[in-house]
């Protein structure tokens, strides 16, 4: 006769058994989801840095404000959403993929790496008339100047501080600049000659002031722009991503407050005034005014497109203690001498990066990167001096190897990645 204790402690074997049992079949199945998941997770993350290596390349599969849908590798199991728009003088690229619920994208802002073969300190066309350095002017890196060269010379009360003219290979260079890319500054000029916006963005009128907003808008929404027949100043908030700021008349940033990044400003005159801090595009057709110990952190893009209706000489002006890093792009249409637009780059301003002027420079500051215009002047208190430079700095070798900017003459193929966006 078996006893009771023996059946409830068989019992109890049982279900502990049963329990065992079932929690190893859970594990497995968890386990077994989990790597499913996980394979899943990697192959939509290899399929999306592989969409957006594809926009990287010289494809032609999506043009500039397309958007399409790509079978990766033809078996019908790995597609990708892409899309290329123009986002000022970048481009966005967006390769996006998802599986059920698991989604995944990347968003970056792509420029062109410089192809080392045509990174150069300056470029100044022909004049038949040679660069003059005076003081502490510094020029280092491969340099196309006039035949007539380069010289010595003394002026307010300063002659020439150095061993050699050029720290680097002297090339001649020919009667005018190489040609602007035209594609770059396409899209800029329709926003100022038409101001209309794409059925895909959002528009609204705003009143003149910005103070106390928080806008944050992802590059796969809608563009925001904002926009003002008046004048706008931005005094405080918070304005980032895929935002455009549009006026009329001005846009003046007031405050070192203010926090902008990835925006975009459109608008005839632009004002930044002291110690602001941040990241964003401006474009103007009158002139850019960057105050006193700014800094417009990379890769920040300042871009000066002459309108013969301005009342004034149009010029982008650096002040003191001011840093752009970026390029700055000055489109003059004017071909008097006297109305060409230009960049005056007051002593202690600072570009880390490159810039293209087919207009005047007046370099009094440093450019670690490189300097394409068609002429060089010095204004100072006394007189006005044609082809000189006085205490400047113009040191190609400063520019990271890892810098992307903008194609600015077409002469890069490369595309890289200039940041990651959401």
């Amino acid at each position: 006769m078996i006893k009771a204790s023996s059946l409830l402690f068989t019992l109890v074997i049982s279900l502990l058994i049963a329990i065992v049992s079932s929690s190893l079949i859970l594990f497995a199945y968890i386990a077994r989801t989990q790597f499913q998941n996980y394979e899943i997770n990697q192959q939509l993350n290899l399929n999306a840095d592989s969409g957006l290596n594809l926009l990287l390349s010289r494809q032609s599969l999506v043009d500039i404000n397309q958007q399409k849908n790509i079978d990766l590798y033809g078996r019908g199991e790995d597609s990708v959403e892409l899309i290329r728009k123009t986002w000022g003088a970048y481009e966005i690229a967006v390769s996006r993929t998802h599986f059920k619920n698991t989604k995944v994208k990347r968003i970056a802002q792509v420029g062109y790496h410089p192809d080392s073969s045509h990174l150069y300190s300056m470029y100044i066309p022909d004049h038949n008339k040679p660069i003059a350095l005076c003081g502490k002017t510094i020029i280092k890196g491969k340099a196309f100047l006039p035949k007539a060269g380069v010289k010595r010379t003394y002026i307010e009360g300063q002659s020439f501080e150095g061993d050699n003219l050029i720290n680097g290979t002297i090339k001649k260079s020919e009667s005018t600049l190489p040609e602007f890319n035209k594609d770059l500054i396409k899209n800029i000029d329709t926003v100022f000659s038409t101001q209309i916006f794409s059925n895909d963005d959002s528009v609204m009128n705003i009143a003149n002031q910005l103070a106390d907003d928080t806008l944050k808008n992802s590059f796969l929404n809608r563009t925001l722009v904002l926009k003002s027949a008046g004048p706008i100043e931005i005094s405080g908030g918070i304005y980032s991503g895929n935002i455009v700021i549009i006026s009329q008349t001005q846009i003046t940033i007031s405050s070192s407050t203010a926090s902008i990044e990835n925006v975009i400003l459109f608008a005839p005159r632009i004002i930044i005034e002291n110690e602001f801090k941040g990241n964003l595009q401006a474009f103007a057709s009158d002139s850019i005014f960057i105050s006193n110990n700014v800094s417009l952190q990379y890769p920040s893009v300042l871009g000066l497109f002459q309108n013969k209706k301005s009342p004034r000489i149009p010029a982008i002006v650096l002040n003191e203690g001011a840093v752009v890093s970026g390029n700055i792009i000055i489109n003059s249409t004017s071909t008097a001498s006297t109305t060409l637009a230009g960049l005056i780059l007051q002593s202690g301003a600072i570009v880390n990066g490159q810039v293209y002027c087919n207009g005047f420079a007046d370099i009094k500051g440093t450019i670690n990167g490189s300097l394409m215009c068609t002429k060089i002047i010095l204004v100072t208190p006394s007189s006005v001096y044609e082809n000189h430079l006085l205490n400047a700095t113009i040191d190609v070798s400063q520019l990271s190897e890892h810098y992307v900017g903008i194609n600015l003459v077409k002469e890069s193929n490369v595309k890289k990645v200039v940041k990651w966006l959401n």
